[in-house]
């Protein structure tokens, strides 16, 4: 343990030790008359064989801190934020974070003697969290230690959700090692860690179990540990003590802790709209128009028509709530093919307030925001689609990563959207895009499968036939170019960059090729 008053890495002064715990030690330092926090590893109690693991741990933390930006998670310093430090015959892995104002909510709980909070506080709490997990998980990690001791409350009332010790990435190479039953890194903490994470098999939904858990704690005042539990289902009995607790946010934090993941809602944006459609307190001045203000009608009707629409969602649940989801999606649709794209997306929004796991109205909405250039709002409505098994979002996010450059990566999405896929349109589509990931990785042999795969299916539609004409030339066949290219009009060539990039390089090199017979 360092003393107080030692200089690190030449600018941090030590001011006093904080906590250990987690494979290391906690202070709070000075630097350039500023308060922060750092951690150093204490790798001294565990056996030399786990320290590269441990410090890889570290450096995941560092690395995702750098990246993120929201007020709800901790900044680290642009330089010097993960360092070594050399301490006689011993190097220290150092991290430097921004010290948070205020207490954790262990702390806060036992200040106030453990009283539950109140059902609109909640609300609010876990709303604030999911926004930060929503910014975490869009990065493609999950935190998987989510408890009170990890929530930082503000003087303010906001949260920091702290302690990214144990994030991990989700990469192709862990996915592999989930479908494999691979164990991987395994961390727990009693009362919030569920089933799957304890087996070394933590997921993104991971994180909604512990967050539920959380919430009930806060609720019932009372650790999960204390509370009855289902003898059949496992599933904590905590309602009765939380009486006040409206019974839709007590269904939402059920779902989050259901025993298995699949069983959970899928993503932050499913939680984020039921959270949406269950507060109380929505304000109807909010939604309505300013009265002199008659300069942006669109905007005001769509405002009010989004506050009906929630409004109704209130008071329907859950007779009327799937037929008015199907409606709105219908009404979406309509207007989609009709070009209306940023109508369409309201009645897709609509949809999705009624009914969450809709996964029609996510890959329309996806489509919508694809449309729109919103690519990171397209990507989250693709993979809730995907979730929830849809084939048609499989085609178009490995079609998004395919214009990324990002080939291999596409092609599970492809195969697994063609298990998935019943009408012919959609097989068309998956094989047709699976023909170009092929083709971006000169797998011409493989792409041309796809392609005619594709063109028994639909051989009227022109997208295979233009992207078949590359791979031909690639494998010699002249005439099957030509034959390809008749039958690719214009207009389609235009929407396949591959494509539009060859016929460049191929009049290119026929002009070097006439200049050179000059």
């Amino acid at each position: 343990m360092l003393s107080p008053g030692t200089i690190i890495n030449h600018r941090y002064q030590i001011l006093n030790h904080i906590a250990s715990g987690g494979f290391g030690d906690i202070y709070e330092i000075q630097a350039k008359n500023t308060t922060k926090i750092l951690k150093i590893l204490n790798l001294q109690p565990v056996r030399r064989q786990y320290h590269p693991k441990i410090i890889s741990l570290l450096q995941r933390e560092a690395q995702l801190l750098s990246q993120l930006n929201h007020p709800g998670i901790p900044k680290i310093p642009a330089e010097d934020g993960y360092f070594t430090w050399q301490q006689e015959q011993q190097t220290l892995h150092c991290l430097v974070m921004a010290k948070i104002p205020g207490k954790n909510l262990a702390q806060w709980l036992h200040d106030n003697q453990h009283q539950p909070i109140s059902g609109d506080l909640a609300i609010d709490w876990l709303k604030q969290i999911t926004e930060i997990l929503h910014e975490i998980h869009r990065h493609h990690y999950f935190h998987r230690d989510i408890k009170p001791e990890n929530i930082m409350v503000q003087p303010d009332g906001k949260l920091v959700l702290i302690d990214f010790g144990a994030v991990r990435e989700i990469t192709n190479t862990y996915i592999g090692k989930l479908s494999e039953r691979q164990e991987v890194t395994i961390l727990i903490s009693q009362d919030y860690t569920p089933l799957e994470q304890i087996k070394g098999q933590s997921v993104p939904q991971s994180d909604f179990f512990a967050l539920g858990r959380t919430m009930v704690h806060l609720l019932t005042g009372i650790s999960p540990s204390q509370l009855p539990k289902d003898d059949a289902t496992d599933e904590l009995l905590w309602r009765e003590q939380a009486p006040n607790v409206s019974p839709a946010l007590a269904d939402l934090l059920d779902d989050m802790m259901g025993l298995f993941p699949r069983e959970r809602p899928q993503s932050t944006t499913i939680i984020l709209q039921r959270l949406a459609a269950i507060d109380n307190k929505l304000s109807w001045a909010e939604s309505a128009p300013p009265q002199r203000d008659i300069k942006k009608p669109q905007s005001m009707r769509r405002r009010m028509a989004m506050a009906a629409c929630l409004f109704l969602g209130v008071i329907s649940w859950p007779f009327a709530a799937p037929k008015i989801a199907v409606a709105c999606n219908k009404r979406g649709v309509e207007l989609h093919k009709d070009n209306r794209v940023n109508q369409a997306e309201f009645y897709y929004q609509c949809a999705l307030l009624f009914k969450s796991d809709y996964a029609k109205a996510h890959y329309n909405l996806g489509y919508a925001y694809e449309q729109q250039q919103k690519r990171e709002l397209a990507d989250i409505h693709y993979k809730i689609a995907m979730e929830y098994g849809n084939a048609a979002a499989h085609s178009n996010f490995g079609r998004l990563l395919v214009l990324d450059k990002n080939c291999q990566a596409a092609l599970p999405f492809f195969f697994k959207g063609l298990e998935l896929a019943t009408k012919n349109s959609v097989k068309y589509a998956l094989l047709a895009n699976m023909g170009r990931a092929q083709m971006c990785q000169q797998l011409y042999q493989e792409a041309r499968y796809s392609l005619e795969k594709a063109i028994a299916l639909a051989g009227d539609r022109p997208e295979a036939h233009c992207l078949l004409a590359p791979v031909l030339e690639a494998l010699g066949d002249r005439s099957g170019t030509l034959n390809k290219l008749d039958k690719c009009p214009g207009e389609v060539r235009r929407k396949l960059p591959e494509l539009d990039r060859w016929l460049i390089a191929q009049t290119r090199d026929r002009l070097l090729q006439e200049q050179k017979h000059r």
